[in-house]
């Protein structure tokens, strides 16, 4: 069997509804370059499979394998202008993987959009990215000092790979997590906004912090540096998103 044709995933999540149109499928693929410190989902972070207390996390998977649960559900695809959406971790991790499955899913008429932090070669990104519907794209914090301070990677080739994708008129919805105290600050959403004004990007979305990933870090063995944060008011968020789509002239809703 060709390697492209299976990969390491931890999860594959049914009826989806927030990651993407309609009914939605995602498939979770584990490894991500970013170490982000808010991670809801730490056991996505390394590309191995590890103990999360005493659950195992992650497993070889094949493309049919995917798509013998992914494929249940095209009736509701179909209805609901849904589709599958591959997530992490950072599918982009393993691109030869994520392409076999964009390349499946393609040739079954299904709906394919991933979540991606942008964090990889262009080549790379392209290869899997060229083919699929709808790119959401976070971008987490526009001062690459900052951005280096909480994801753990400087932004530079992020915002240059959003920038030529938008530049090749992909669909593509720009994410925020909102985190308090890390980038839920007007300056920083207002240069987000104008940024994507910029580039040709018209939609953003508002993720409100959560802190149901933290129980997830004392069954890995890690430490959760963000305890005690309070999750922001989805009607705080919608104030602020509306001043900024009023400002900007991009669409900004709350997740």
């Amino acid at each position: 069997m060709q390697e492209s044709n299976k990969g390491l995933i931890y999860n594959i999540q049914r009826y989806s509804l927030h990651d993407g149109p309609g009914i939605r499928t995602i498939v979770f693929l584990k490894g991500c370059p970013l170490r982000c410190k808010w991670c809801s989902n730490p056991e996505s972070q390394k590309m191995d499979i590890e103990m999360m207390g005493s659950q195992e996390v992650g497993r070889i998977a094949t493309v049919d394998e995917i798509f013998d649960v992914v494929s249940r559900d095209k009736v509701f695809y179909d209805e609901s202008n849904g589709g599958m959406t591959l997530s992490g971790g950072e599918p982009l991790m393993q691109p030869d993987f994520a392409n076999a499955l964009v390349l499946e899913a393609k040739k079954r008429n299904i709906h394919v959009a991933i979540e991606t932090t942008g964090f990889q070669q262009w080549e790379s990104l392209w290869k899997v990215v060229e083919k699929i519907d709808l790119v959401l794209f976070d971008i987490k914090v526009m001062d690459s000092k900052r951005h280096e301070k909480f994801v753990g990677v400087p932004n530079e080739l992020i915002l240059e790979n959003v920038k030529k994708l938008a530049g090749m008129n992909k669909d593509i919805i720009v994410r925020i997590p909102i985190i308090p105290g890390c980038n839920d600050s007007w300056d920083n959403l207002a240069k987000t906004s104008e940024f994507c004004k910029n580039i040709g990007v018209k939609n953003i979305e508002l993720l409100p912090y959560h802190r149901l990933g933290e129980a997830k870090y004392d069954k890995l063995g890690r430490t959760y540096e963000l305890k005690g944060l309070s999750t922001p008011s989805k009607e705080e968020l919608r104030e602020i998103a509306s001043e900024l789509t009023e400002e900007f002239k991009v669409k900004l809703s709350v997740i």
